[in-house]
């Protein structure tokens, strides 16, 4: 048995008992959502799995489905879709390219038989002895010229066509990289943004920070005023979050009431100090029932913060700054955290252990 199936095996059989000791049924969508989790490729997944066994709850298989169509489900159509857009999009081009050289060769075409028919024309007059037989090559090429204007205007048309199929493309790709809820960037867009910023970074040495923000007690706050205000509370955060940031930095819902701001060009510090703008900056802002104007009060958001080191692979910046989101949160949460806190915090639990 190859390592690679032996691995798959293990995985399965891991996934199996943890299956088990959750008292959920071993079936091909629960066996696959759990040995993602597994094999650490989705975090955001990780993360609510974790959620649930730090506050000791039971995880049914309602709260598993939830977990498979946002994790598994919605992030495999965004990349299948953003794919096909660009697939197709690349097609639309060769085609647009070649029918516009089209349109520049059957131009081109009729103004040189345009000029011949002139050139034959003055020849018959000279030389009327062959002036039928020139006449014939005139009514030729003059049909030439006008079927070459008729293919010129069908191509001028198919070129409007599939400009506005581009424009359409454009618009799909877009949809596919967007979080319909809040209008920022989705996970997919996130995964492929962070692999680029951290290539770049490796090229230039620049540094690239990242920041994780988590809405606080949205579980609570959704559960007591219904899911239309939890989304209006996530339209918020978003909104307050993007006002905050510029240029080439990108934010992104990263999985439920959590976000993601990557920070090119940016240091720990400065990246630190934005963070806390944005949390002061949410926590200022009071929210009111669209219906009623009643006064639900304020929201916060925790945060967490690291940047990019020589030979980081994504998971392990997305890690740090996660680690950072979670002593955020012990701490009381509607505060920022950064890596350099990690280490003392953990060296602090191991003494206390000890």
């Amino acid at each position: 048995m190859s390592a690679k199936l032996e691995n798959s095996y293990q995985k399965a059989q891991l996934s199996i008992s943890m299956l088990k000791d959750l008292n959920l049924e071993a079936t091909i969508q629960n066996i696959e959502l759990f040995m993602i989790h597994i094999d650490g490729k989705a975090p955001a997944l990780s993360r609510d799995l974790q959620k649930f066994y730090q506050i000791d709850q039971t995880i049914g298989q309602h709260e598993a489905d939830i977990m498979y169509r946002t994790h598994v489900m919605r992030v495999d159509l965004a990349r299948n879709v953003g794919n096909l857009a660009s697939t197709l999009q690349g097609e639309i081009d060769d085609l647009f390219h070649l029918i516009e050289q089209q349109g520049i060769n059957s131009l081109q075409n009729s103004d040189e038989l345009g000029g011949l028919s002139n050139q034959l024309r003055q020849s018959a007059e000279e030389f009327p002895a062959v002036g039928a037989l020139l006449e014939n090559v005139i009514t030729i090429t003059r049909k030439m010229q006008k079927e070459n204007q008729a293919l010129e205007s069908s191509l001028a048309a198919s070129t409007n066509e599939i400009s506005s199929l581009r424009r359409n493309v454009e618009t799909i790709q877009k949809e596919a990289l967007s979080d319909p809820l809040t209008g920022v960037s989705n996970r997919k867009s996130f995964d492929e943004a962070i692999d680029r910023m951290i290539e770049t970074a490796q090229e230039t040495n620049e540094p690239l920070a990242l920041i994780m923000a988590d809405v606080d007690h949205f579980k609570s706050f959704n559960d007591r005023w219904g899911h239309q205000t939890g989304d209006q509370v996530l339209r918020l955060v978003a909104e307050v979050m993007n006002a905050n940031i510029k240029g080439q930095d990108l934010l992104a819902r990263y999985g439920g009431e959590e976000f993601a701001v990557l920070l090119p060009g940016t240091s720990l510090e400065n990246a630190h100090m934005l963070a806390d703008r944005i949390r002061r900056a949410v926590e200022s802002r009071r929210l009111k029932k669209r219906q009623s104007s009643e006064d639900l009060g304020t929201i916060t958001i925790s945060m967490g913060v690291a940047t990019y080191r020589k030979d980081d692979a994504c998971n392990h910046l997305i890690e740090r700054a996660d680690q950072s989101l979670y002593l955020a949160k012990s701490r009381g949460r509607n505060c920022v955290i950064d890596e350099r806190d990690i280490e003392p915090e953990r060296s602090k639990q191991e003494t206390h252990v000890a």
